[in-house]
């Protein structure tokens, strides 16, 4: 039987999701932002069950230490699993360089 993962979302990963609702409340209204907010939870939470279905990161130095990237939308959420808790460290539009927030 499979157990559920537990999921830690860091300071750092809840400030840049307080950022991306801010700026969609501000460009598209209070809809859009908590479309897009709970969109990424969502995914975010979906690791529970699903630890391993994350993709790998592009930035060399980012994969070799064990970091992830979940997919949601036009934003990641990078995170690592360490032993049975998911660390979410940062939440991220998927056009910048996110591998600067570390």
């Amino acid at each position: 039987m499979q157990t559920n993962h537990k999921i830690e979302i860091l300071n750092s990963a809840f400030e840049d999701l307080k950022k991306i609702e801010d700026y969609y409340l501000l460009e598209f209204g209070i809809e859009s932002a908590i479309k897009v907010s709970n969109h990424i939870l969502d995914c975010i939470n979906r690791l529970a069950k699903f630890p391993n279905s994350g993709s790998c990161i592009p930035d060399d130095f980012l994969d070799q230490q064990g970091y992830k990237m979940v997919i949601a939308g036009k934003h990641i959420a990078i995170y690592k699993v360490i032993n049975n808790t998911i660390y979410i460290y940062h939440i991220a539009d998927s056009q910048t360089q996110y591998s600067k927030l570390f």
